[in-house]
């Protein structure tokens, strides 16, 4: 079986905040117009409620002066929204993307261009846990569970998701691959949380802003986590269950064109700052069980190139470059 090293692609917080870039408190540059932030995700997506949660800090604080706004860019695995900042928008100084994993590895398992080459990183802010979630009525009780059924019946334990390429289906891989058994992954239009809670698949890996209001109304179950959950204590770690496969960090902030200068990105740093120590960015970060972290500029932009580098070894090694899977539409 391959072996995976147990080095995480992504620092814990600890190790990234080691990275932190001080931003000069005064700068040169200030938006003259609207800011725009994108987002490469639905408006349902945890990605677009962390983006949501940043721009209402920004119009809570009063922090842009001219303004800012929200927009989804979706298609081709978050392509067009990096073809969007990264290529028709060159250098624009008053548009920003919002970073996580996917659009470092996307390109590389698509063999597109439009990579993260063509962005600098303005901030890392938050790094989310992944959970475990089945039905409520699941006979499923620990990973353990679903590992003996998935060995039992091979290929009729359905693991669904979003598309395949992002953190949960990574994860869900090495998972399969430390405990043996032949992982079977489906991508749904909408991360396969309507065919979860229909008990259509027989688990998913979600984020908690994607299952909170399901866990908490009784619908979905959490049999394991990433990393000790505050607000379900008792829900073991995959470490805790027996399992010690690699677990990809699912972080999210935001970059921009590569093509913008230091005063620019020095500016936005400034102003995320002061976001993520705002109360009602706290309050996100308490609701859905993020970490805090802080990883800026140049420090960032180290850490992606790296990212990339990881990415592409553990692509390489899964066998996945230029592979497409299908995506099933509900």
């Amino acid at each position: 079986m391959l072996k995976i090293s147990q080095k995480t692609i992504a620092y814990g917080a600890a190790g990234l905040a080691a990275f932190a870039f001080a931003a000069s408190p005064a700068h040169a540059w200030k938006p003259s117009k609207e800011v725009e932030l994108i987002a490469h995700v639905k408006t349902s997506s945890s990605t677009y409620a962390f983006a949501s949660a940043v721009l209402a800090a920004l119009k809570g604080e009063n922090l842009m002066p001219n303004g800012v706004s929200l927009r989804s860019v979706r298609g081709a695995r978050g392509g067009k929204a990096r073809a969007f900042v990264g290529v028709k928008n060159k250098g624009n100084p008053h548009m920003m993307q919002a970073l996580t994993p996917s659009q470092i590895n996307n390109p590389i398992l698509s063999k597109s261009k439009v990579d993260y080459k063509l962005f600098r990183g303005v901030a890392m802010m938050v790094v989310t846990p992944l959970n475990i979630t089945v039905p409520a009525n699941s006979p499923y009780k620990t990973m353990k569970d679903i590992v003996a059924d998935a060995k039992a019946r091979p290929g009729k334990v359905i693991h669904g998701g979003g598309a395949f390429g992002n953190v949960a289906s990574l994860v869900g891989e090495l998972w399969a691959r430390e405990a043996g058994f032949k992982e079977t992954y489906v991508a749904y239009e909408k991360q396969g949380m309507l065919e979860l809670l229909g008990g259509h698949i027989a688990y998913g890996m979600h984020n908690p802003a994607q299952i909170d209001k399901y866990v908490k109304a009784g619908k979905l179950r959490i049999i394991a986590a990433s990393e000790k959950l505050h607000a379900y204590p008792k829900v073991p770690t995959f470490k805790e269950s027996g399992y010690n496969f690699t677990v990809l960090k699912q972080y999210r902030g935001w970059w921009m064109s590569k093509d913008v200068g230091d005063d620019v990105v020095n500016y936005y740093i400034d102003v995320m700052n002061k976001v993520r120590k705002s109360a009602g960015f706290k309050k996100y970060e308490k609701k859905f069980n993020m970490t805090s972290t802080w990883v800026t500029g140049k420090a960032l932009d180290k850490l992606l190139a790296n990212e990339y580098k990881n990415y592409y070894k553990l692509d390489t090694e899964l066998d996945l470059i230029g592979k497409k899977k299908k995506k099933k539409k509900k």
